[in-house]
């Protein structure tokens, strides 16, 4: 094969794929929920009958009385036959322009079978009015673009959500989302459909993208506009995510388990936001044999979580637990419970009692009680309060 020819069969594959990412880009341009997928087995050129003279209500007359998107405003034999002769053409007799069932329904042969292949053209999902739009002047090509390029008319003629938004802005033209979308008992917006779910797309005009890293940056979209937020989800959708432990994998990818441990130390708050610490993180430990209160099958012999006892327990020092614990609190918190602490540091425990309260503590435990005496009685009795000057 010589140079020339490879080029010239590169420059096609090229032109090729260029095509086939932007026929995928389009087909997202409208969403399926809205718009469902069709199967439309029709030969048919909107350009050459635009170009012999014909217009838009020539084929498709009923639009100018409709008031639904449910409506099948499309063209059946009756309007055909104002100019192709079909009775002529099923009797033999050649027409001009051709009228044989051919012409329109490619490869069907009324001798071999009655019914041409069936045309799958479901209704729209959304709120529409034909009539409302034609008596306010709104010419067709603005809705569905310049037929004169078109032949057979598919989902990539109907209109887009931002050019809806060109006149439904609030002012032209009324601009809450119900006045399109189809909304359910609760006066929230519809979302799923048996055609798909209705999803912000790349490019809405709104700026609220659902895409595949929504679930990270959703967020601060969330806190800036929440109304917004609110028109398709209820508080219960926030919180059967947000308050519950089972979350989208898309969330923690991949062997996240062995990785978390350095996002939990830069990020703990983050964390926070989904888990509990003393109830889902110390659990898991525990069960993972991390936690102390794990079995003891279960703890790894060769790895060591602190220092040894002397120095993270007796001695004072940097390296103290009481020192780590003041610096960083939730850390020791992963692991360890309330119990632990208090099976050292509470009065009403039967192990030693160490103070943990630093010098001079007791001339202001009086007025910290009386603000919120609940972290005192986790530890003390009311008598003892009493008796060491803190009620």
């Amino acid at each position: 094969m010589d140079r020339q020819l490879r080029n010239t069969l590169g420059l096609i594959a090229l032109s090729l794929a260029a095509a086939g990412v932007a026929w995928a880009a389009s087909g997202h341009e409208r969403s399926l929920a809205i718009f469902p997928a069709q199967n439309i087995p029709l030969r048919f050129d909107h350009a050459l009958h635009l170009d012999a003279g014909a217009d838009c209500t020539t084929c498709h007359e009923s639009v100018a009385k409709s008031e639904r998107a449910q409506d099948r405003n499309l063209p059946g034999h009756e309007q055909c036959e104002t100019c192709h002769d079909i009775e002529a053409a099923q009797k033999g007799q050649k027409t001009d322009p051709p009228a044989s069932c051919g012409t329109c329904h490619p490869g069907f042969d009324p001798t071999v079978r009655k019914e041409p292949a069936k045309l799958d053209f479901p209704q729209a999902n959304m709120r529409f009015n034909h009539k409302v739009h034609l008596d306010r002047k709104v010419d067709c090509v603005t809705c569905h673009g310049d037929m004169t390029k078109v032949n057979l008319a598919t989902r990539q003629q109907l209109p887009k959500m931002a050019t809806c938004l060109e006149c439904h802005d609030g002012k032209t033209a009324p601009n809450e989302c119900t006045t399109c979308h189809l909304k359910e008992a609760s006066g929230r917006l519809q979302l799923d459909f048996s055609s798909g779910i209705l999803r912000p797309m790349q490019g809405d005009p709104l700026g609220m993208d659902h895409g595949p890293r929504f679930e990270f940056n959703h967020g601060s979209r969330a806190a800036v506009s929440r109304q917004t937020c609110s028109q398709c989800h209820s508080d219960s959708f926030c919180q059967k995510c947000h308050d519950s432990l089972q979350k989208p994998l898309s969330v923690h990818p991949n062997d996240y388990i062995t990785l978390h441990p350095i996002q939990a130390r830069t990020d703990a708050a983050r964390c926070e936001s989904c888990h509990r610490l003393q109830s889902f993180c110390a659990a898991c430990h525990e069960r993972s044999g991390v936690g102390m209160d794990a079995d003891k099958s279960l703890r790894p012999h060769n790895t060591k979580v602190h220092p040894d006892y002397q120095t993270w327990v007796v001695q004072l020092g940097p390296q103290h637990h009481g020192i780590a614990a003041s610096r960083d609190i939730r850390s020791c918190t992963a692991c360890h419970r309330e119990e632990t602490c208090m099976s050292c540091h509470s009065e009403l425990s039967q192990r030693q009692q160490v103070n943990p309260h630093p010098s001079g503590f007791s001339s202001s435990c009086k007025r910290l009680a009386a603000a919120n005496d609940r972290p005192c009685l986790k530890c003390h009795s009311e008598s003892s309060l009493v008796q060491k000057g803190c009620r």
